[in-house]
């Protein structure tokens, strides 16, 4: 390649970008003439080839089809080595090890070391290299593996999966992020929604048990002394008598709803032994501050189910409850009840409060901080309208309370299930109408 053509192809660091080729590429009328003597790109205009039945407009489309061919056939392929973001699959680790690391998707991606390297987890090397952003690798022992390259083709990294499950992990994996989501595996993270247990077990437990008699007595009173007789006994003169009878008589769980009962369901009733559904993926929702050292308690959690696997199973119910037990992220309706909820007011780093780790670092830049809000004139945030209580009561049973996402996989094609837990038990779902007074006549 000549050097006037190397300056006019312009290879930035690699975007952290997911968009298909159709939608990078531009027109490609007139692009055949264009791509010898550069490989910018005119931009695309409006289509002049839609059917209406007539012979023009498949003439119009041979040639939009001819000059995508042409410009693909006589265009200048290859990359600049200096631009090349090289990755080397350790065999050992089961991760990849880049040396001279660049590019955008190391906001999200990887763990710096002090030495400048970045160790890259097996599933996030697999999708660099898919995407073009890495160029893969083989790290052989007892050879200089650095001068002695042994490149990877895209065939050679499935190879490398070592169960079904990992391969699972990496199709959710991939979708969520070519959807733009901030997707990080579940172990090893810091940030946490429950304050650490330190010597709290005993008297969690015993407090979670205390709160759950309540529950057994009205089951019990409920086998032993509540009897259908007692509907011919009593009387009844209105449809909420029956409901409510109703109610009384149909044991019911009651799930956790505020951020006492949450910590006191966590530390109470969590098992030692392993789940027979992990939660795989913490995925946030895309924003410009995310840290990888301090992301943050996670937006969605994601458990994974392959229905062609013949050793796994649709979760029972007493699963679906031990994965509610695990869950840790952000519970929306903790912020919908109080309309000053901070989540960092609420959450741990590292066993700290993250409203300290993070004024720690505001701290830092206080005078720049300063300087910008004086610059920046920030309009006040209209409150939102309060919203009745039938409302609220229609969210609450549509919504639930605590969810998870349950991707499941069906030769290769992926379905995300939303399983929450709600609470019908204790909503009063019938009509009760408002007791007027009337006001005395003279």
């Amino acid at each position: 390649m000549e050097k006037d053509e190397e300056q006019d192809i312009r290879l930035d660091t690699a975007p952290d970008s997911d968009l298909e080729d159709d939608e990078l590429i531009q027109d490609w009328s007139q692009a055949a003439q264009l791509s010898i003597r550069s490989s910018t790109l005119p931009k695309r205009g409006e289509k002049d080839y839609e059917p209406d039945g007539t012979n023009v407009q498949e003439l119009l489309l041979y040639r939009a089809r001819k000059a995508m061919f042409d410009t693909l056939s006589n265009s200048a392929r290859g990359s600049v080595v200096k631009n090349l973001v090289k990755a080397y699959y350790d065999p050992h680790e089961h991760k990849a090890l880049v040396l001279r690391p660049k590019g955008n998707f190391l906001h999200t991606l990887g763990k710096m070391h002090r030495d400048g390297t970045v160790w890259l987890e097996f599933h996030e090397f697999v999708y660099l290299a898919e995407r073009g952003s890495i160029t893969p690798f083989y790290k052989m022992d007892g050879i200089d593996w650095i001068n002695q390259e042994l490149p990877l083709t895209i065939e050679d990294l499935y190879m490398l999966f070592k169960s079904q499950e990992e391969l699972d992990t990496f199709f959710v994996f991939e979708h969520l992020k070519r959807l733009g989501f901030i997707v990080m595996p579940t172990n090893n993270s810091l940030d946490s929604f429950f304050e650490p247990k330190v010597g709290k077990n005993s008297g969690q437990a015993l407090s979670n048990t205390w709160n759950l008699l309540p529950e057994w007595r009205k089951t019990i009173h409920n086998t032993i002394f509540y009897s259908p007789w007692k509907f011919w006994l009593n009387r009844y003169t209105s449809n909420p008598q029956i409901y409510q009878s109703l109610n009384q008589l149909i044991p019911s769980y009651r799930a956790p709803r505020t951020e006492e009962e949450l910590r006191r369901t966590r530390f109470g009733s969590m098992t030692k032994k392993p789940s027979a559904f992990p939660i795989s993926l913490n995925v946030w929702k895309p924003r410009t501050d995310f840290k990888k050292k301090s992301p943050g308690i996670p937006d969605f959690q994601v458990v994974i189910y392959n229905k062609n696997d013949p050793n796994q199973h649709f979760p029972t119910y007493h699963e679906l409850q031990e994965i509610f037990q695990y869950l840790d992220y952000k519970f929306e309706f903790l912020s919908e009840i109080d309309d000053k909820w901070d989540w960092d007011d609420h959450s741990y780093h590292d066993g700290k409060l993250r409203s300290q780790t993070v004024a720690n670092v505001k701290s830092k830049n206080a005078g720049v901080a300063a300087d910008s809000k004086k610059s920046q004139k920030v309009k006040p945030k209209r409150k939102p309208k309060p919203k009745s209580p039938r409302v609220q009561q229609k969210i609450r049973l549509k919504n639930g309370f605590r969810s998870f996402l349950l991707a499941v996989m069906d030769d290769g094609m992926i379905s995300f299930i939303k399983i929450s837990e709600t609470d019908f038990g204790s909503e009063n779902v019938w009509y009760v109408p408002q007791l007027t007074t009337k006001k005395p006549t003279l």
